[in-house]
């Protein structure tokens, strides 16, 4: 009978433990930079413009953008680990110029929701959107190998609509299927991503912490990503015409 016992013991142990590993959870830091040749470098820039460019991008140069991930949810957001005022104003900055905001992803789902700092809404899309093209063109970044992935993105505002190039870098030897903003889906946890105007890049990955992210999705009335541009088209237009 002891030994029934001792060996139903072991069973649940082995099962729990089994149960345990199947979760994937963690948190992954980015820094950023500007991609120059992407916003200063068009011949109409005027130099005062670029000079305001550079002095707005020196001031958030300091902001720490977090992943947070469980499994098939994640959470994208600036860092809230900052230790004055400024960093604080500047994490604000960060989060309407840089990101655009914060990201809830829900990939079991396929939703996400996408919420502006000083907004009600939540801006909601659909991952599986995006469209990436894999090659077998790879690198090291801190001592992962990664492999490149790209797409594209279309954005319109008053002067006209424009496409650019997104290159991520992810890395299959963890299994996390995240990364920065909008952008996930890639079998491996992405370490950098040239976005439009920014680059991301990985500076401290977490992986099994002893305290587990909590992701929870945040307030806000929900809107398409379509209606909102929509809307922020409508909002440019009065403008211009004022």
């Amino acid at each position: 009978m002891k030994k029934i016992i001792v060996i139903a013991f072991l069973l649940f142990q082995i099962i729990n433990s089994y149960s345990q590993s199947k979760d994937v959870y963690g948190f992954a830091y980015y820094k950023h930079s500007s991609n120059p040749n992407e916003v200063l470098n068009g011949v109409k820039t005027k130099q005062i413009v670029k000079d305001h460019f550079n002095g707005i991008n020196e001031y958030m140069a300091e902001v720490i953008f977090k992943l947070e991930f469980f499994n098939q949810t994640s959470f994208f957001s600036v860092s809230n680990k900052m230790d004055s005022d400024i960093n604080l104003n500047a994490g604000v900055f960060a989060d309407k110029l840089i990101s655009n905001g914060s990201y809830f992803s829900d990939l079991e789902n396929d939703i996400q929701y996408r919420k502006v700092n000083g907004e009600d809404f939540l801006i909601e899309s659909q991952p599986s959107k995006i469209k990436w093209v894999l090659s077998q063109e790879k690198k090291f970044i801190k001592n992962y190998k990664c492999y490149k992935a790209t797409t594209s993105v279309t954005n319109t505002n008053s002067t006209g609509e424009y496409t650019f190039e997104i290159v991520a870098w992810y890395t299959p030897e963890i299994s996390v299927p995240f990364g920065p903003k909008q952008f996930n889906s890639l079998p491996g946890l992405i370490l950098e991503l040239k976005d439009t105007h920014f680059t991301f890049y990985a500076d401290k990955i977490e992986l099994y912490p002893k305290e587990k992210p909590v992701i929870k999705l945040f307030k806000g009335r929900i809107i398409s990503e379509e209606k909102y541009k929509e809307r922020i088209r409508e909002m440019m237009g009065g403008f211009m015409k004022r």
